[in-house]
């Protein structure tokens, strides 16, 4: 909510935001609809990345919008779904391979030298995990987190080639107090999306890497 709220702040932005409950989304921007620049828009979507039918219906709903407003596309997709639960299944499901699903499905709608940006987490740093102490143990999810890094990695490459000039990254917000740990975070989530919401709307930038409020985060 923090990140479209920041974003929808500013002026001539169209921000998609999604829940999987449509109600959560009109919820959430009732709360700050009164920020909105006057030539911003936020536009709620259902969207639940688990489920084909959701994305495919989404797609048609932002497609639908885009060609109402006479835009070629979208400039940023911002991939937040993300889970922590014990099971594996579960938590891949969502933060791996929900994740792909959707950025697969939106892919064709976003404009050359736009981005992808993956919100991840340190958890998720190979490196971190080679050192003593080690981090915390969160099997599922720092896993997925590592997982979802190496998509960022991947899908750099392949934008790489097809010449689209299209910046893959992966962002750690930090530990931030959100219903992901139930609040018990130490950082306002209306702080931590601020790296968020610069990279969202910088033009240029690196491809291929992985970055925090505080710069590199090692892969």
């Amino acid at each position: 909510m923090h990140t479209v709220h920041q974003l929808a702040s500013t002026p001539n932005v169209l921000v998609f935001m999604s829940s999987r409950k449509l109600a959560a989304a009109e919820e959430a921007l009732a709360k700050f609809t009164s920020d909105i620049h006057q030539s911003s828009e936020v536009v709620p979507v259902q969207l639940d990345i688990t489920d084909d039918a959701s994305i495919k219906n989404a797609h048609a709903s932002i497609a639908k919008k885009l060609e109402e407003r006479n835009l070629a596309g979208l400039d940023v997709l911002i991939n937040n779904a993300a889970i922590a639960v014990p099971s594996l299944k579960e938590t891949y499901a969502v933060n791996v391979i929900g994740t792909a699903a959707i950025t697969e499905a939106l892919r064709p709608l976003i404009n050359n030298s736009g981005a992808i940006l993956n919100i991840s987490s340190s958890m998720g740093s190979l490196t971190w995990h080679t050192q003593r102490p080690p981090p915390p143990i969160h099997l599922a999810y720092s896993s997925s987190k590592t997982a979802l890094n190496s998509l960022t990695l991947q899908w750099t490459i392949q934008e790489e080639q097809k010449g689209s000039g299209i910046r893959v990254v992966s962002i750690c917000p930090g530990f931030n107090a959100t219903n992901l740990n139930n609040y018990t975070g130490p950082m306002d989530p209306a702080d931590g999306c601020k790296v968020i919401v610069k990279a969202a709307l910088e033009k240029d930038g690196k491809s291929g890497v992985f970055f925090n409020k505080d710069g590199e985060v090692k892969w």
